[in-house]
């Protein structure tokens, strides 16, 4: 996959809203929220131009049924990727590039994109500075998006330390983007 990454562009809120709507649709009846994450819901972040979306599920065990749901519409389950709490589903709606997971909320890869996507909503000298360094990790990994990913992780941790992440979810979380 090549890395590319764009300046912010609004219209990747448009995006999500349309993806969530169709999503809404065919979840009615359960109690999820589907939260826009990642850096495409961050105003005047650089990013690549694919809506990372979480669906936390309120009870867990709706988790069969929101899959078969999932499947109907076409997506395909990638299972959790080694990441406890979070199933991922490939992108089958065709509307935006979009990444869906359907997650526990209270599972670590959760708690980690809310608490990063909120930090950075309030100290854009973090926006700034993150936007420059994906731009550069582009420029230096356009081929590999494991690598670039991986090469976020310092700064990431940077972040969710001054969240008050401990040390333990910080490992985990290192650890899991040298995966995805």
């Amino acid at each position: 996959m090549q890395v590319e990454v764009k300046p912010y562009d609004p219209v990747w809120r448009q995006w999500f809203q349309t993806i969530a709507t169709l999503l809404a649709t065919h979840l009615d009846g359960i109690h999820c929220l589907i939260e826009h994450i990642g850096s495409t819901s961050v105003e005047g972040l650089a990013a690549k131009p694919i809506i990372d979306i979480d669906i936390l599920l309120e009870d867990t065990a709706d988790f069969d049924t929101v899959k078969s749901r999932l499947m109907a519409l076409g997506y395909e389950y990638k299972g959790n990727l080694g990441l406890n709490g979070r199933e991922m589903f490939k992108d089958a709606l065709a509307v935006y590039p979009h990444n869906l997971y359907v997650c526990d909320p209270d599972a670590l890869a959760v708690k980690n994109h809310l608490a990063f996507k909120d930090y950075l909503k309030t100290h854009p000298e973090s926006v700034e500075a993150y936007g420059a360094l994906k731009k550069d990790l582009a420029k230096r990994h356009p081929g590999d998006v494991d690598a670039y990913c991986e090469a976020k992780s310092e700064f990431i941790g940077s972040i969710l330390k001054r969240c008050r992440f401990d040390a333990g979810e910080l490992h985990r979380i290192k650890e899991a983007n040298k995966r995805n």
